[in-house]
């Protein structure tokens, strides 16, 4: 928070000019929510842890001309953080802030702050540092997730101060389980007993609270503290939606489709809707009349005339023809002695058959024999049949003699396997009561374990043992669901991450 003036009045009162926030603390924001049944965002909370780490970082690195000023808050806690309706968070009251130059603030022994945000070493009295600061914001951080501080449960002064000094107190991930391992991680180093197991400085924090935002996949930006609180500086109905910050988008509604295609004809439909062409009428021109047709009276062609020397020529090739298939003919039936000893079955000799060839035919002109006289006809000589081919003889078969029957083998007889492997039966869930405790990441939703609506998470619920259906209904209208068994005397812890629609279990 920005100080623009300090001063003393006429009067002689000091006075000191400071910003004016229009917003309101945490402690009252969360209480309400509270009342509400709502709590801070995951991504809430991260911003918060950051900003605040930013403030003490540059109260811490505080400097004058002699040195370093070691300056201590004393007093971080919800109702010292102001949150404005911009988004802003401001660390207020350095009342009772103290520095190792100032001689004139708490005598050694006193402490001073809200004792329920006490480090160990200020419940003690013993000297300070920043490391102090960074346990006091670990216990707001604790405070803001789970709705209660690590010693809301000790009931009387003595036993808080007793488990602070020890360190009994329970883990962020017992007390509220279902939130990003980073933030719980972070939380329980900056909440060790001895100083030097935590940060050793507000930058160290705070690196580590954006980094464990930057893995659990939530994005930090100037509007994560936005619609928390409105411009008058009160809590909005809201409780920092997102969605009454910035408006859904509206998707414009989809084009109608085009209706669909005729269905396809066939060529003789199509042939018959196509219209027939227009018939062409021309007019009537001048008829010419037919040409004569041109006939002339042809000779005839006298007969061509063979002279006797091509007649002689022909027979005399015709005469040889008959006289070598005369020759064959003789020679085939005197026959030919075989060389083979009598008594020895002639070997078989595959005969090439040649194929008939074409007959020629030979045209003879008409002879004039009053030129030439014509010679004697010779009478033709029957042409010669051909013998049929020699086909080999086809060896009889062997005969072949049955084997005997080997004797059957010793066969070991085949136990019968089991057609198939029974299923191992699920052991029954013991009778009892369990808790079953359910978060969602990321997103707004609503949660229903079976027909039943448990509203917003998270939640934490005892219920009767056994296998449960859940069902995460987000807010843009989408919904995820899954099985989780609750056992008898323990707690299951279900979470479902809304940006990458995935489901974890597991059991303490």
């Amino acid at each position: 928070m920005h100080i623009y003036e300090v001063g003393e009045s006429d009067d002689g009162q000091l006075f000191m000019v400071m910003e004016l926030v229009a917003g309101e603390t945490l402690a009252t924001i969360n209480r309400i929510m509270r009342g509400r049944e709502q709590r801070f965002s995951d991504e809430a909370i991260f911003a918060i842890g950051v900003a605040c780490c930013g403030a003490l970082e540059a109260v811490h690195a505080l400097t004058v001309e002699g040195g370093t000023v070691d300056l201590v808050h004393r007093d971080v806690s919800p109702h010292n953080l102001l949150l404005s309706s911009a988004g802003a968070l401001k660390l207020i009251d350095f009342g009772i802030a103290k520095a190792a130059t100032n001689r004139n603030l708490t005598m050694p022994g006193v402490t001073k702050g809200k004792a329920g945000y006490f480090s160990p070493e200020q419940a003690m009295g013993k000297r300070l540092d920043g490391r102090s600061d960074l346990f006091s914001l670990g216990v707001t951080l604790y405070k803001l997730a789970s709705g209660a501080t690590p010693f809301d449960d000790f009931t009387n002064l003595a036993d808080r101060h007793a488990a602070l000094v020890r360190g009994q107190w329970k883990s962020l991930d017992q007390a509220f389980p279902g939130l990003p391992e980073g933030l719980s991680a972070v939380v329980t180093r900056s909440l060790m007993v001895k100083p030097e197991q935590r940060y050793q400085s507000a930058r160290e924090m705070r690196e580590a609270l954006e980094k464990a935002a930057f893995d659990a996949r939530v994005r930090l930006s100037q509007s994560s503290l936005l619609g928390y609180v409105d411009d008058q500086g009160t809590l909005t109905s809201g409780g920092g939606s997102r969605s009454s910050i910035f408006p859904a988008v509206q998707v414009p509604a989809p084009a109608p489709l085009p209706p669909p295609p005729p269905p396809a004809q066939t060529l003789d439909e199509r042939v018959n809707e196509r219209p027939l062409p227009a018939p062409v009428i021309t007019a009537p021109g001048p008829v010419r009349p037919p040409r004569p047709m041109r006939t002339e009276r042809l000779d005839p062609v006298p007969p061509r005339r063979t002279s006797a020397k091509t007649v002689l020529v022909a027979l005399s090739f015709l005469a040889s023809i008959a006289l070598g298939v005369g020759l064959v003919v003789l020679l085939t039936d005197a026959g030919v002695p075989s060389p083979l000893p009598p008594g020895e079955p002639p070997t078989p000799v595959a005969t090439a058959v040649e194929p008939p060839r074409p007959a020629v035919r030979i045209a003879v002109p008409d002879v004039d024999v009053r030129q030439e006289p014509a010679a004697e006809p010779v009478a033709p000589t029957p042409a010669p049949v051909p013998a049929p081919p020699t086909v080999p003889p086809v060896p009889a078969p062997r005969p072949t003699t049955p084997r005997p029957p080997r004797p059957p083998k010793d066969v070991p007889e085949k136990k019968d396997a089991p057609s198939s492997t029974p299923a191992p039966v699920e052991a029954a869930i013991p009778v009892g009561e369990g808790k079953l405790r359910i978060n969602v990441s990321g997103a707004r939703a609503t949660i229903a374990v079976g027909s039943e609506d448990w509203g917003e998470p998270p939640v934490n619920h005892r219920v009767p043992a056994g296998s449960l259906k859940i069902t995460v209904k987000l807010a843009d209208g989408s919904s995820s669901s899954t099985r989780a068994v609750v056992l008898p005397d323990q707690t299951t812890i279900v979470t479902f991450d809304s940006a990458t629609q995935k489901w974890s279990t597991r059991t303490q």
